[in-house]
């Protein structure tokens, strides 16, 4: 079995290292397409392009590894059928699920493999990928002018020349057209004119000769002002600038994070979507109907992953403990020593005249404080020679009376004066409708973390799925070619990406959980794999699965079996 192991093996590792090669060569050159626009002209030294191409590999591979798995088992099984090698293994009692063993190992490897790749290099690689595409975009070169072009110098600095000498930058017929300054936009037009740098290398100076300006001034579609002169001067600053990287960047998009930090922002994540969803809740509440039981909101979502739990905690926590050190446990803290009681001040004991007695202490009280006093020029009737206003105080009535106001008119004043009232029917609907918006923007972000943790393990396990999905197609076409195993896993591939892409849409709108959306498209093609194991197990043909058409034959066989009369021989 080991020669066997390993011939099988060994016929695998060529087909997959040349599908990965020309797929993410392929894949390479599409994006290199895509960005050429962004990177032509900038006058960027060669390690930056280099590095750029470099960064963009690790995403390029993290697609194509699934699919050259796929490719690789194809052509394997496939060659090995079309040689008639598995009706041999057939002959000899090797059935198919035993040559697929060493290959579901080394796929099971492979995909463990891919889980470190899609967790620690490929987000390291895109954070640092996408600072180095900022570094380029704020890179702007010389200005290279086209005649009988309207030049963008800027967003808002266009010109157009009729002819360019590039010995002496010297151009002709010059038309500038400046909107820098808004409503006032201006017009040069001049014969000729000489484009240079400044010595600082970034600012453009544009000596122009013998021409007009036109403006609008202060913005007014009606008035406008023209201008002749020989010899003006029009600068533009920040027009060249050379490729600066940058040291560093704190903040990470979700794909530039590890499972272990995501993890970490989804539980900070999960506790703020559940307040911000109580808050919805408890003023949907309030606003429902008196006959309204029922009350939609959106589900509740897990406080943790389980799956990242398992992955940060368990696994990799378990292989630290393993290979890290312990770390040392520090001394409990050592209690001060207990102090003797001591004796209470006789300054607070309480206000009490037996224990001042009995102590021989006097008793130390609050000052008394005295009650504010009235007004000046205010004389305060005493107490008793009337009653007061219904709603006031003695002292309150007493002001009032000696200031001259009859305190019964000044009571019925203020209670028919109109009081404010608020309408507490719309704030309830204004905390629900900023507590949905809330809850939309909180939920839509920690969907998207739940997706992308189980996106970098659903896609690193499609290696195992495609080596189970594989063979059994390989075997129902034998002698389909290099042609039929690039057809297969181009249509194999492209469902497999359109379920995944689907689901995350799906997931990221709130209508699927993130582990569903992520592995039903793993589930899917198991199960379909694990079907087509078992026709070609079942099968009486040595290297084929059976067909339809085999399946029909058989089921009308079967059907004429049944319908044919049963011929009895009668006893002698």
């Amino acid at each position: 079995m080991k020669l066997l192991t390993r011939y099988i093996i060994r016929e695998h590792v060529g087909p997959l290292v040349f599908a990965l090669s020309a797929l993410t060569s392929l894949l390479m050159l599409q994006y290199v397409a895509r960005q050429l626009a962004n990177l032509a002209g900038k006058g960027l030294p060669w390690s930056a392009i280099g590095k750029f191409f470099v960064l963009s590999l690790p995403f390029t591979v993290a697609m194509t590894m699934p699919m050259a798995v796929l490719m690789a088992t194809l052509f394997a099984f496939g060659r090995l059928a079309a040689e008639h090698e598995i009706t041999a293994f057939k002959a000899n009692g090797v059935r198919v699920r035993t040559l697929m063993a060493p290959v579901l190992a080394c796929a099971l490897l492979v995909s463990l493999v891919m889980v470190w790749f899609n967790d620690q290099v490929l987000p390291a690689s895109n954070h640092r990928l996408r600072i180095l595409q900022q570094d380029i975009t704020r890179t702007k070169p010389t200005v290279a002018l086209r005649e009988q072009v309207l030049n963008p110098v800027t967003d808002q600095f266009f010109m157009r020349v009729a002819r360019v000498n590039a010995e002496t930058n010297r151009i002709y017929d010059v038309v500038i057209y400046d909107l820098s300054r808004g409503p006032e936009r201006k017009t040069i037009y001049a014969d000729s004119g000489i484009i240079a740098l400044d010595s600082n290398g970034q600012d453009m100076i544009i000596q122009l000769f013998d021409g007009f300006a036109q403006e609008f001034v202060r913005g007014d579609a009606k008035r406008l002002q023209r201008s002749y002169f020989l010899t003006q001067t029009v600068r533009q600053k920040g027009i060249a600038r050379g490729f600066e990287t940058s040291e560093s960047d704190s903040y990470k998009g979700d794909r530039e994070m590890t499972v272990c930090e995501m993890h970490r922002r989804y539980r900070a994540d999960a506790v703020e979507v559940e307040r911000i969803r109580q808050e919805y809740i408890s003023a949907s509440r309030r606003i429902a109907g008196p006959g309204q039981r029922r009350i939609r909101v959106p589900r509740e979502r897990p406080r943790t992953e389980v799956l990242a739990a398992f992955y940060c905690d368990r696994l990799l926590g378990g292989v630290a403990s393993l290979v890290l050190p312990k770390k040392a446990k520090a001394q409990p803290p050592v209690p001060p020593p207990v102090q003797p009681p001591v004796a209470a001040d006789s300054a607070r004991v309480p206000k009490d005249t037996g224990l001042a007695a009995a102590s021989g202490t006097p008793v130390v009280g609050q000052p008394a404080v005295p009650p504010p006093a009235p007004p000046s020029g205010i004389t305060v009737l005493p107490r008793g020679s009337y009653t007061p206003a219904p709603g006031l105080t003695f002292e309150q009535d007493s002001t009032l009376r000696a200031a001259g106001i009859d305190p019964n008119t000044q009571v019925a004043a203020q209670q028919a004066a109109p009081t404010a009232t608020i309408d507490t029917m719309s704030v309830y609907k204004s905390a629900v409708s900023a507590a949905g918006n809330q809850l939309i923007a909180a939920r839509e972000g920690l969907d998207s973390l739940a997706v992308e943790i189980h996106k970098k393990f659903a896609l690193s396990f499609a290696c195992l799925v495609f080596v189970l999905f594989g063979p059994p197609i390989a075997l129902r076409f034998p002698r389909g070619g290099v042609g039929a195993t690039i057809g297969v896993s181009i249509v194999v591939f492209g469902l497999y990406y359109v379920c995944l892409m689907g689901g995350e849409a799906l997931a990221d709108k709130g209508r699927l959980p993130a582990y569903v959306a992520m592995w039903i498209a793993n589930v899917i093609f198991t199960l379909a794999g694990l079907l087509l194991l078992w026709r070609v197990e079942s099968t009486t043909d040595a290297s084929r699965g059976g067909g339809l058409r085999d399946w029909w034959a058989d089921r009308q066989a079967r059907t004429l079996l049944a319908k044919a009369p049963v011929v009895t021989a009668e006893p002698a």
